[in-house]
């Protein structure tokens, strides 16, 4: 009798730990439904920094107070998904504005986010425009453009993330990915005239060409130094500014541009995407580039401060010593997340720091811990994540080190397990919301490595996984 009613008592317990469990899922599935905008988001990571009142050019340091992790019993990162889908694929590449390129041994093929074909192997041999990782300026983009040739190796073009063909190449026409965050195309027909197309088919024709395109503003080049080298012009044909000796793609909504002085000194300022000149020519060492409503800037004189942060007004906001930078390291950039990185400390945009041995236990993270690409963000993420490390966290199987990353916008962490063999690292596509990722699970008889490859989605778990392999 005893027996039965422990029999009894524990079938009733399981029952309420899968209700629990069910029901964290569930939570943790809507909240990655209904994301917050970019200025929550911010607002959230500030307040781990406990903001106070105080003098905004002078370095503050703060603890980040604790935040647990959110987690699902009995899941683990890198495990299968319940809904997980085999990819018959040898080779996976990272999604891009909601596809991926797959391959099968030389054939290509698109798929979706649930794994279905956009486009079936054997209809177009597919190349990449698209590479996920670190650029210029610490930027991340998905572009969701594919270049392609027809199966017959002629001629081809460029297609779009859902399939679409929008630019063909012809015998008269030269084609080539280009800027606007490689989401323009640009097609040089004969003659003088060029023409940029979107990923969604519009097109722009210009008489001239446009450099460093950034939100439909373009840098114009001419060769005649006694009235400068660059202008500013839109897509659209209109002329936005006179000329400068040097212009940079915007940024923030602000571009750096410079001239030379009387005395054949370079001076810089900003101006910003009506072409008006928002902040004087006043820097003699290149400024940089505005991100999350600020830029860092260099005084030629640096008795007073090493270098300083200034907003769009021009007004200095932030500012370290050469102690301050000895003893908190510098800070170089903001994210479009609205955090900059020093080698010891983490700044949000109130100008407070936070140690980071503090902020990864914040998250219930090991002090030890460290990022991995700090400072590094994705164009278009409305849910950033970072990518960390820790001391201990080494497959037993490879003794290579393994990776997780801390979701900023649901403060899930998912603690590391994948490894970054052969990948070029944890990248979440923000219209999927899948990164390419894998796993080792073991070794086989011959003591090679085996590995889970595939989708992950933003709990870590395998959502789309590469089949066992083709046998040609």
């Amino acid at each position: 009798m005893r027996m039965l009613l422990f029999k009894r008592l524990a079938c009733k317990h399981l029952f309420i730990i899968l209700f629990v469990s069910g029901a964290l899922s569930a939570q943790i599935i809507n909240a990655q439904n209904n994301s917050k905008d970019f200025k929550k988001t911010i607002q959230d990571i500030s307040a781990l920094f406990k903001k106070k009142k105080k003098d905004s050019t002078s370095t503050t340091v703060q603890s980040a107070g604790t935040q647990s992790a959110t987690g699902v019993s009995g899941v683990k990162p890198g495990d299968l998904a319940l809904a997980v889908k085999y990819i018959d694929a040898d080779r996976l590449f990272s999604f891009n504005a909601g596809s991926a390129k797959i391959y099968k041994g030389t054939s290509s093929a698109l798929i979706d986010s649930a794994g279905n074909y956009i486009v079936p192997y054997n209809t177009y041999d597919i190349t990449e425009v698209f590479y996920p990782g670190p650029k210029e300026n610490y930027q991340v983009y998905y572009n969701g453009l594919y270049a392609y040739n027809n199966m017959d190796h002629q001629w081809g073009g460029y297609m779009n993330s859902e399939g679409k063909i929008v630019v063909k190449k012809t015998a008269s026409s030269a084609l080539s990915d280009y800027s606007d965050n490689k989401k323009l195309i640009e097609t040089h027909n004969s003659g003088t005239a060029y023409t940029y197309t979107t990923p969604g088919g519009k097109s722009y024709a210009l008489d001239r060409r446009l450099e460093n395109i950034i939100g439909g503003i373009g840098i114009e080049r001419i060769n005649d130094p006694t009235i400068g080298a660059w202008r500013y012009r839109k897509i659209t044909g209109e002329i936005i500014t006179g000329w400068f000796d040097e212009a940079t793609p915007f940024s923030d909504g602000m571009a750096v541009v410079g001239k030379k002085d009387q005395f054949g000194e370079m001076k810089y300022g900003y101006i910003n995407t009506d072409g008006k000149l928002v902040i004087p020519l006043q820097f003699s060492i290149h400024p940089n580039d505005f991100m999350c409503g600020f830029a860092r800037v260099q005084p030629k004189d640096k008795t007073a401060f090493e270098y300083a942060f200034i907003n769009k007004k021009g007004e200095i906001v932030f500012k370290q010593t050469s102690a301050d930078v000895s003893k908190y390291g510098a800070f170089d950039h903001f994210t479009n997340y609205g955090l900059a990185f020093s080698a010891r400390y983490i700044m949000d945009t109130t100008f407070n720091l936070i140690a980071k041995p503090d902020f990864f236990k914040s998250f219930g993270i090991p002090a030890d811990s460290w990022f991995e690409e700090e400072g590094t963000y994705t164009i278009g993420e409305t849910n950033p994540k970072l990518v960390f490390s820790t001391r201990t966290a080494r497959s037993p199987y490879t003794q290579m080190p393994m990776y997780g990353f801390i979701n900023l916008a649901t403060k899930k962490v998912v603690m590391p397990v994948f490894e970054l063999a052969n990948i070029n690292g944890i990248f979440f596509d923000p219209k999927s919301h899948l990164a390419l990722a894998k796993v080792c699970l073991g070794r086989d008889k011959n003591n090679v490595p085996v590995y889970r490859e595939g989708f992950i989605n933003e709990d870590g778990l395998f959502v789309l996984v590469k089949g066992a392999g083709s046998q040609w």
